[in-house]
């Protein structure tokens, strides 16, 4: 037996509770790995630069390598040239190893300089690559404690979804598939609010005015009819503001007629009126018409009559 429209209506708003709460959840669900994107992002930079200064790390070891190694070469040249002083019978091996001497000294001390300069490179080096190892540890743990705690809220927003999922079976099982698929797109689309009452001539979804046929479609309940404006599925909903209009319209209507009379009695007063102030102008223009004629003179009458 198909489901009367009362019947779909309510469970429409029924089913427009549940569906909402399934699609926030799996918005949420979809969100979740979102959370530790930017730690990711942090921890693949940290990472990169850790194996950046790595790499100097160890080309400055080597480096400091070779320039030690080079000053026990030049010491050793030194002391073996200076051992050579005793056994000098000549000025002129005495130059040629006092110069030689002197180049060894010139040298340790630029090997020296260069060390230092090396080790203090090395040690700023080395604090970096302390540094940074510290906050690839610390991003690590921090994703792998968030990550679990996802896993975990996961699972629980998971099974409230399935639990809602059997929800809606068992309450939509007799309506359309095809309502139900139109109707799931709206609560997606429309902020979950998928139908939604006219009150008076006014959608309640997006506040639009409806014509009055329009809303007197929604009110025979005989089918669905969805907003022009919002697309939303709409249904009639008695307000105490639809009452106060229709006494209000109902008010205007008497006081409409009332003034109709009192205009159709103060034209025919007006008519009556303005007949009586029509002949009182005729009679004056009359009387004046007389007083401007002229006079005929009494003595040009008689001197008339004698001839």
């Amino acid at each position: 037996m198909p489901m009367r429209m009362d019947e779909v209506f309510g469970t429409l708003r029924q089913y427009q509770e549940i569906l909402s709460r399934r699609v926030e959840l799996e918005k949420q669900l979809e969100a979740m790995p979102k959370t530790i994107e930017i730690q990711n992002q942090m921890l693949s930079r940290e990472k990169k630069s850790l194996s950046e200064v790595k790499e100097q790390y160890e080309k400055s070891e080597a480096s400091l390598k070779e320039l030690r190694q080079a000053l026990a070469e030049a010491e050793m040249k030194r002391e073996n040239a200076e051992k050579q002083m005793d056994g000098i019978t000549t000025q002129r091996e005495y130059d040629s190893v006092n110069k030689e001497i002197r180049e060894a000294s010139e040298k340790e001390q630029e090997l020296r300089r260069r060390i230092q300069e090396e080790e203090r490179r090395f040690a700023d080096i080395d604090d970096r690559l302390h540094r940074i190892e510290m906050s690839v540890s610390t991003l690590e743990a921090e994703i792998a404690q968030k990550r679990a705690e996802i896993d975990e809220h996961s699972k629980e927003i998971s099974d409230e979804i399935e639990t809602l999922w059997s929800k809606e079976n068992d309450l939509t099982h007799e309506l359309d598939e095809d309502l139900k698929f139109k109707f799931e797109r709206i609560i997606r689309s429309k902020s979950g609010m998928g139908i939604v009452p006219i009150h008076g001539v006014v959608c309640t979804g997006c506040h639009m005015m409806l014509p009055a046929n329009f809303v007197n479609e929604v009110r025979q309940a005989d089918k669905i009819v969805f907003c022009p404006y919002c697309s939303r599925i709409l249904y009639y909903e008695e307000t105490e503001t639809d009452e106060s209009m229709e006494e209000i319209l109902a008010g205007s209507l008497v006081d409409l007629n009332n003034d109709e009379i009192e205009e159709g009695e103060d034209s025919e007063s007006n008519d009556d009126t303005d007949e009586t102030s029509g002949k009182a102008k005729r009679g004056s223009a009359r009387k004046k018409r007389v007083q401007s004629e002229p006079l005929i003179d009494n003595d040009f009458l008689i001197d008339t009559m004698d001839e």
